[in-house]
């Protein structure tokens, strides 16, 4: 059973390979974080944590990698934290003036992922493909290619996926093929809703697994607080 420094440990692994993109070892987070314990027994913790599915070796003596299960963890974890939210008044502005291209570029720079707005109309906007790219790890061409193809893909697939976008104010993460409107198990979703006057619209960011949730979501979050009524408009 896995403890609350368990999941100290998962959380401290999965940000130090999203910082770094190298497999990250005991020793390395014996030197970097302070969990009480010595490099052996966090070894202890990481097998553990690799046999409940959250971490996985990319080969024999590496240090570990989130799994799909891990990453999911992470950005679920990133998505609840009450207190995290990062200015978006700017981003609110262009979405209430319907200056869909120019929010999308924002969103695109700022978290180095590609973004798209879903309108109740059937109206779809991206931007940001270059960037998503930059930001990927390869290991062959057929892995690029499917995420072109998605990207190419994505008004037909929102539009078909949309009873999933339903719900009011959500907020919510996707890893891999859990997605409904990408197919690369190289990507992840992070999808929120946001009312404009009498219109909501979807915004979807699309990165690759070692995004950085807790940006995204702070954003995202931002987002939905200078939207709320009460705020000045």
């Amino acid at each position: 059973m896995l403890t609350d420094r368990s999941f100290e440990i998962l959380e401290a692994a999965i940000r130090e390979f999203i910082g770094s993109g190298e497999p990250v070892s005991s020793s390395r987070l014996y030197e970097r974080h302070n969990f009480g314990i010595r490099p052996a027994m966090i070894r202890a913790e990481l097998c553990e944590l690799a046999d409940s599915g959250y971490l996985e070796q990319p080969y024999h003596s590496a240090g570990r990698v989130p799994s799909n299960l891990g990453y999911e963890f992470f950005a679920e974890r990133a998505l609840g934290m009450e207190h995290t939210a990062a200015s978006a008044e700017g981003l609110a502005r262009l979405l209430r003036r319907g200056e869909l291209t120019e929010l999308l570029e924002h969103l695109s720079s700022r978290l180095g992922i590609a973004s798209v707005v879903g309108e109740p109309a059937g109206a779809v906007y991206k931007d940001g493909l270059e960037a998503l790219m930059e930001h990927l790890p390869w290991g062959s061409r057929d892995a690029m290619m499917g995420v072109i193809k998605d990207f190419e893909a994505l008004d037909e697939r929102i539009e078909e996926a949309r009873s999933a976008f339903e719900a009011d104010d959500f907020l919510e993460v996707f890893i891999g093929r859990k997605s409904p409107v990408t197919r690369s198990d190289d990507l992840a979703v992070i999808a929120g809703d946001y009312d404009v006057g009498d219109t909501k619209v979807v915004i979807f960011a699309i990165g690759p697994k070692r995004m950085n949730y807790e940006k995204a979501a702070a954003i995202f979050k931002g987002l939905k607080q200078s939207l709320r009524p009460h705020r000045n408009q």
